[in-house]
């Protein structure tokens, strides 16, 4: 079964059942210390940003981690929202917003966005709420059967699991070993994710997120803590995570973001969603939002005409009247040009509504 528990125990205000979302409360936010750009990694920079990754920094308080724990694991979510598509690990998605109304609000608040729009560089909005707080469970002894008794509150690491952390502390560790992959070597489907570690990671041997340099090697970096973040171009880096070998549990989330001017470059897909996702909500989801995109690119479109047209009228024609202007407004191989790349844009999604191989 999954935790059972009631908004009593956590302080701050309720709707319902439901926690509501207080920045104050819910956010630790610290800048990170570093961050990693594009070219650090042997990459150009991408049309949307510089940035290729940060380093850990705070942004849940532990209110907020508890927060998602209880939504995460709640009963009608393990029920209704797990994936195992993997030998390692599980997966929950889909739950937002109908099962997980403080997360829903949390990733969606304008003090989150900032946050995460200041750190990538550019204005970024969730790329939609079926990818809001993928959790990727990592399967310890206990299999699946364990992961419907995940507690609420993080368990900490054993006398034990210390002593082989401090065992393995010095030791600098090679690529990560993919014989038994949390996941595998990949490329996201969203242009930025944001990274959050929900367990206790304080003595935790490995857990750090790998990055591919464009010349082979690799750069690692170091697994958040508890309730911290990481932020990363995933969909133009190829980088995997290292699995935890000395905790009771390494439990993640990530959001995923795309840009909120639907001007913008948009190469988000669903390649690596699909087989773990309710298609008909996915499917829905996907569509509206690129059709939102485009609609919102043919308003900007035509507002640029009228404003084009409105000077020709105010400059060629003495009485300044509309209607039979005789300058031309309309430059039809750019209109062409325009026309082209959103029927490739609506080709995309609907490619990547294709059926499951």
């Amino acid at each position: 079964m999954a935790p059972s528990f009631s908004t009593d125990d956590m302080a701050g205000k309720t709707k319902g059942t439901s926690v509501i979302f207080n920045a104050e409360q819910h956010l630790a936010y610290k800048p990170p210390p570093k961050v990693l750009y594009m070219e650090d990694l042997g990459h150009n920079p991408t049309e949307l940003s510089s940035l290729a990754s940060t380093e850990p920094f705070p942004l849940l308080s532990h209110d907020a981690v508890l927060q998602h724990r209880r939504e995460i694991f709640n009963k009608d979510v393990l029920d209704n929202c797990m994936h195992h598509t993997r030998p390692g690990s599980v997966q929950i998605r889909g739950m937002v917003p109908r099962y997980a109304p403080f997360i829903h609000e949390f990733w969606n608040s304008p003090e989150v966005l900032k946050i995460i729009s200041d750190n990538a560089g550019v204005d970024l909005v969730p790329a939609m709420d079926y990818e809001t707080s993928h959790t990727n469970v990592q399967l310890g002894p206990g299999g699946l059967d364990a992961v419907r008794k995940t507690p609420v509150e993080p368990p900490a690491a054993t006398k034990e699991a210390i002593a082989e952390f401090e065992r393995e502390k010095p030791r600098i560790r090679a690529v990560t070993d993919q014989s038994k992959p949390i996941i595998e070597w990949h490329r996201d489907s969203h242009p930025f994710v944001c990274v959050v570690m929900l367990s206790d990671a304080q003595h935790m041997v490995g857990g750090e997120t790998e990055l591919k340099k464009a010349d082979g090697p690799t750069v690692k970096v170091k697994a958040p803590q508890m309730g911290s973040a990481v932020i990363l171009q995933g969909r133009y880096i190829t980088h995997t995570a290292a699995p935890a070998a000395n905790m009771p549990e390494r439990i993640t989330i990530v959001t995923s973001f795309r840009p909120k001017d639907p001007t913008l470059l948009d190469e988000t897909t669903n390649a690596n969603i699909r087989n773990k996702s309710h298609l008909t909500e996915l499917y829905y989801q996907w569509t509206t939002y690129r059709l939102d995109v485009l609609a919102q690119r043919a308003h900007i479109a035509a507002k640029e005409l009228r404003e084009k047209y409105e000077q020709n009228v105010n400059a060629y024609d003495p009485d300044g009247k509309k209607g039979l202007c005789r300058v031309e407004t309309v430059d039809v191989k750019a209109i062409e040009a325009w026309v082209d790349d959103q029927m490739k844009y609506m080709r995309e999604t609907l490619y990547e509504m294709r059926p499951l191989d």
